[in-house]
């Protein structure tokens, strides 16, 4: 998978951050869709009506506004549906680079700045600040329909507070809802060599020791206020930033690697009496009585295992990873029914689109297709504290929403538009298929400077949507997606799956048996051509 990797390998152009701008006023009207406007919730033929970023009106009799620009659909040539945009309640990312001065959790330093409580994997003082605005992962983001997240810090013991924000082109001061919403906390994060923690037990018992040390800080700076005649106790900025934490102000995500970690975190934060919410790992049904016990909301990830190859390399597969890749879809349905909170994360796809064909995978296996939008909207939402103005489609709320043909929750769901403050980001124009590519393409991938590489794309279906896969230097990699519009083919696959982050996109104009086109990774771009090896009806007849 390194070797893949490295095919695609090339320097990013970093994005820059705009000038201080106002919101350009619009009057928008989509007219012919059908809404859901909340889960289980849906008006036939309706109307929703956006100024100036924000929803006017919405339902089946609605009039349109002289002054709107008006985006009209036939339900008769197809239904379109217009969902609440989605919701993201954990997005990782780098606060810290080399220039700042903060350490990682893998570098061993005895510099801290001025304030700092005086171990390097404690920063809870840590925010989002414009040159570390991800504008990469949000139009992956935005491009799955995503139209708010929490972007939380990705490294540290107490690693500080996630910025709300929503995923409009721009920067963070165009998108900015609160700089502050949660503490984020990981038990796993421990020094190298013999560096204090070098162990989970460490890392508990230095998350313990800043707790307390917050609590005393709090208490002491009070009793102080109350008699200026003691001496003035010490006072360190960043452990200042838990205050709010142990006020009630702010909460606690604490991120969790398996079930003995979910319990861990639970368990301490009894402790000092809070209510976290767990960054869940696709285990919880391993022990979910004893998860149910403790109340907690659950932040769950939908990366669940592809199926062994038991034909080649992985004959020694254990019976423990067997039942998990048995049992991992049926996780979130497990969480709901034992009545704890949950809100899905993107992470940790390279990809957020690649979410779909695992929640199709889900909902195949019980999960109730309501249930699985709720906590994609609403539950974030409510989660957020910005349940009276995102999740749903209702008068009053951000023009946050997303253009769907037909169903959401399929593998490969066509996403046409998103909205985002009331402005249309466009994904794709489609035209009617006039190719049907399913079967087998031998593919050439070339890259200036690297060679070539040999791929195969199997795809299924007919068109406009197929699914498929990539077989690449011996690894078999699902689609993400694949969608024919006219005579062009167009893909897109979890870079995550070939050891990279984000995704890796390429199309193929394609004419009676070829096909060439190019197509980008995160680092760069190649080109593709293709010669069809065989169709369905070969197969089947080989069979």
């Amino acid at each position: 998978m390194i070797l893949v990797a490295a095919l695609f390998v090339q320097a990013a152009p970093r994005a820059e951050e705009p000038v201080l701008r106002q919101a350009v006023p619009g009057v928008h009207a989509l007219t012919g869709v059908t809404l859901v406007t909340a889960p289980g919730e849906r008006v036939s033929n309706g109307t929703i009506v956006v100024r100036d970023g924000i929803i006017e009106a919405v339902g089946a009799d609605v009039a349109v506004p002289a002054d709107a620009r008006v985006h009209e659909f036939d339900p008769e040539e197809g239904e379109v549906r217009v969902y609440p945009g989605l919701i993201d309640a954990y997005v990782p990312i780098a606060f810290s680079g080399e220039s700042d001065g903060d350490a990682d959790e893998d570098e061993e330093t005895d510099t801290l700045r001025p304030g700092q409580y005086p171990h390097p994997l404690v920063t809870p003082a840590r925010r989002l600040d414009s040159k570390r605005w991800p504008a990469e992962r949000i139009q992956g983001l935005r491009r799955a329909g995503f139209t708010t997240a929490a972007v939380a810090p990705d490294k540290g013991l107490f690693r500080g507070y996630s910025a709300l924000v929503n995923l409009g082109e721009g920067g963070l001061a165009d998108n900015l809802i609160e700089p502050a919403m949660f503490q984020h906390l990981s038990l796993g994060a421990t020094t190298s060599g013999r560096q204090f923690p070098n162990s989970r037990m460490g890392s508990v018992a230095l998350l313990r020791q800043v707790m307390i040390d917050a609590q005393w800080q709090v208490r002491a700076r009070a009793a102080w206020a109350r008699n200026p005649a003691q001496p003035r106790p010490t006072f360190l900025e960043d452990i200042e930033a838990l205050e709010p934490v142990f006020d009630g102000r702010r909460s606690l995500v604490i991120e969790s690697s398996d079930m003995l970690d979910s319990l861990r975190a639970a368990r301490v934060a009894g402790e000092f009496e809070l209510e976290p919410w767990l960054v869940g790992h696709g285990r919880e049904y391993q022990r979910l009585d004893s998860l149910a016990e403790t109340g907690l909301g659950q932040i769950l990830p939908l990366d669940f295992p592809e199926p062994p190859d038991v034909d080649g390399s992985e004959r020694d597969i254990s019976l423990h990873e067997l039942r998990h890749w048995q049992l991992a879809p049926e996780n979130p349905q497990r969480v709901m029914e034992a009545g704890l909170p949950v809100v899905f994360t993107s992470h940790p796809h390279g990809s957020a689109d690649a979410i779909f064909a695992n929640l199709a995978r889900a909902i195949e296996r019980g999960l109730d297709p309501e249930r699985a939008l709720a906590a994609l909207t609403t539950g974030p939402a409510e989660m957020l504290g910005i349940g009276d103005r995102a999740g749903r489609l209702a008068p009053g709320y951000m023009a946050n929403f997303l253009v769907v043909e037909e169903e959401l929750f399929v593998e490969s769901p066509a996403l046409r538009e998103v909205w985002i403050d009331g402005r249309q980001h466009i994904l794709r124009e489609l035209e009617p298929p006039e190719i049907e590519p399913a079967g087998s393409w031998d593919l050439t991938l070339v890259v200036t400077g690297m060679g070539n590489m040999d791929a195969v794309l199997e795809l299924e279906g007919e068109a406009p949507t197929l699914s498929g896969t990539l077989k690449v230097m011996g690894s078999s990699v699902p689609l993400a997606e694949a969608r024919v519009s006219g005579s062009r083919l167009d893909v897109r696959i979890d870079g995550a799956r070939l050891g990279m982050p984000g995704a890796i996109t390429f199309y193929m104009d394609i004419e009676d048996e070829r096909g060439r086109g190019s197509g980008s990774s995160p680092q760069g771009e190649f080109e593709v051509r293709g010669r069809r090896g065989s169709d369905p009806d070969d197969k089947e007849g080989t069979a």
